[in-house]
């Protein structure tokens, strides 16, 4: 692995393709504790960037990551669904998207329930700021500009609409994420041709009950399918639990490099290269006013 260091991040600029993780905890009890930040992540991808899941404390993250990540250049805004862990600042980022609203440019893709009915999540003025909203729908296509491609694929998450993505572009990897979702037989023929795939994992083990992946069943997809590189993220159980960091640790598979995300980390989408954030201890001083 490649680790950028904080101290040097300034020699460091972020690949033409490649996505940064802003965020990487998910699941109510990491999310409040804050054990690690939540927020999404952001994407540039054959011309077309921008944030997909902004939850809490997006966009504090994007100002303050290094090097820099500019709100006001994002193309589009993705909800994969409408909980609170995934969508808290989707109304800020959209708001930095239209330059404070004052343009209305950008696009938005969400899910029908995240705009509608009883309890959307995206407020209607900031609906009304966005030219272009896409709804996902299984089977469907969604083009973001500049030849990308984004296949929807429909997810089961406890009674919300969900969905998961497959980028695409001529000429650039196909890569795809995995949300909150119960394992779906069809994963496994939908995610194929990636070459990295990010998925949520919030438990080390099975939980029938529970409509989330598993690091376990990540690993079983991932043997099947094979990408070069595979993420896992959204991570709960292992992070609220004090002997939980060890499912974390010697995940490869023979054909298939997988790791856990950390906040910050990035990844080259074109080399598959992964380049992780290594923060160095800083001093804190104040002066009396």
């Amino acid at each position: 692995m490649v680790r950028c260091a904080m101290e040097t991040a300034k020699k460091f600029e972020y690949p033409e393709n490649f996505i940064k993780y802003l965020g990487t905890s998910g699941g109510r009890f990491s999310m409040i504790r804050q054990l690690r930040s939540t927020g999404g992540l952001w994407f540039r991808y054959g011309g077309v960037q921008g944030v997909i899941d902004p939850g809490p404390g997006s966009l504090a993250h994007i100002c303050a990551a290094r090097p820099a990540l500019e709100i006001a250049s994002a193309d589009v805004v993705m909800l994969t669904h409408k909980h609170i862990d995934h969508s808290t600042d989707v109304n800020v980022v959209i708001e930095g998207m239209t330059h404070g609203g004052f343009d209305s440019r950008g696009m938005l893709v969400a899910p029908d329930d995240a705009l509608r009915g009883n309890d959307p999540v995206v407020l209607k003025y900031s609906q009304k700021r966005i030219p272009k909203i896409k709804i996902p729908e299984e089977g469907g296509k969604i083009e973001l500009g500049c030849g990308v491609v984004v296949e929807p694929v429909i997810h089961l998450h406890h009674g919300v609409d969900c969905f998961g993505y497959i980028f695409r572009k001529e000429g650039l990897h196909e890569w795809g994420i995995i949300s909150d979702s119960r394992m779906m037989p069809y994963f496994r023929s939908r995610y194929s041709a990636c070459a990295f795939i990010s998925i949520n994992a919030t438990f080390p083990d099975r939980k029938p009950r529970l409509d989330h992946i598993s690091i376990a069943e990540a690993r079983e997809l991932l043997s099947k399918i094979h990408p070069k590189l595979a993420v896992l993220t959204h991570l709960g159980a292992m992070l609220t639990s004090g002997d939980g960091a060890h499912f974390l640790e010697n995940l490869d598979l023979p054909e298939t490099k997988l790791l856990a995300a950390t906040d910050g980390m990035t990844i080259d989408l074109d080399t598959l290269k992964v380049y992780e954030e290594r923060v160095t201890s800083q001093i804190i001083e104040y002066a009396e006013r």
